[in-house]
């Protein structure tokens, strides 16, 4: 037989591309196996069941908070500590508190959608003046699925709240003990009670997920990736300190 009698092979069949996973199955991913997860998320990007998850925790927690959360006691006691209000002016002050607050708790899955899309868009530009080509869903995909950590930190936030009396807006950022916060109070150090709250074990998860996220997102390495989500979270964590830093020059 000669060779171009031989029977050519047949080529193998093309491998059958593996099954997107749903929403949900993405979700429990992102927290036991972030790394794969998220690369999956960056090649086939989605927002539904995330999202949808934090519409509804948004619209219970907005309602228990309207609802069982002092917002005034502390604009209450800062007015008087500045003691240059009369108590009429003061009782009305209040009353736009009161009333701000539950505008803002009970708006908040409107608010917590236009923060999202803030911050998508905040990482996408950061990413994008270092070289990145990703795109806005897979920013938007990302950051929606880097976010669980947050959101199961709201779940236990809104558990504690709906089950116990007396909290006040002061008592928000210690509730769950995540952070060093606890260790001093407001009143006595306005500024490191900010600084200690934004060190939590919550948000260093989900930069941590947004890290792995956006790497995949923007082909750049780990390192290069976390390079720029901590910068980021500097600059928005020295913008938040801000105004505690004048109160406490202030004072």
């Amino acid at each position: 037989m000669t060779v171009s009698d031989t029977p050519a092979t047949a080529p193998p069949p093309p491998a059958a591309p593996s099954p997107k996973p749903n929403g949900f199955q993405r979700i429990i991913g992102v927290l036991i196996s972030p790394d794969e997860t998220l690369a999956s998320i960056a090649r086939q990007p989605d927002f539904l069941a995330p999202l949808l998850i934090i519409l509804i925790l948004a619209a219970i927690g907005g309602f228990i908070f309207a609802q069982r959360v002092d917002f005034t006691a502390p604009a209450r006691e800062a007015m008087e500590q500045r003691g240059n209000m009369t108590e009429a002016q003061m009782e009305s002050a209040l009353r736009i508190t009161a009333t701000v607050s539950k505008v803002i708790s009970y708006g908040s899955p409107l608010f917590s959608v236009i923060v999202l899309l803030i911050v998508a868009a905040v990482f996408m530009l950061a990413f994008r003046m270092m070289g990145s080509e990703g795109t806005f869903k897979q920013a938007f995909s990302v950051t929606l699925y880097a976010w669980m950590p947050l959101t199961i930190l709201n779940i236990i936030v809104i558990v504690i709240i709906a089950s116990k009396t007396g909290i006040t807006a002061l008592d928000l950022p210690t509730l769950v003990m995540s952070n060093p916060a606890f260790l001093v109070t407001m009143k006595e150090h306005p500024l490191l009670f900010p600084l200690l709250a934004s060190i939590d074990i919550f948000t260093i998860w989900t930069l941590v997920l947004f890290t792995f996220g956006f790497s995949y997102v923007s082909k750049f390495s780990k390192s290069k990736s976390a390079a720029i989500v901590i910068t980021v979270w500097v600059i928005w964590t020295c913008i938040r300190l801000i105004g505690p830093a004048i109160r406490a020059l202030k004072g």
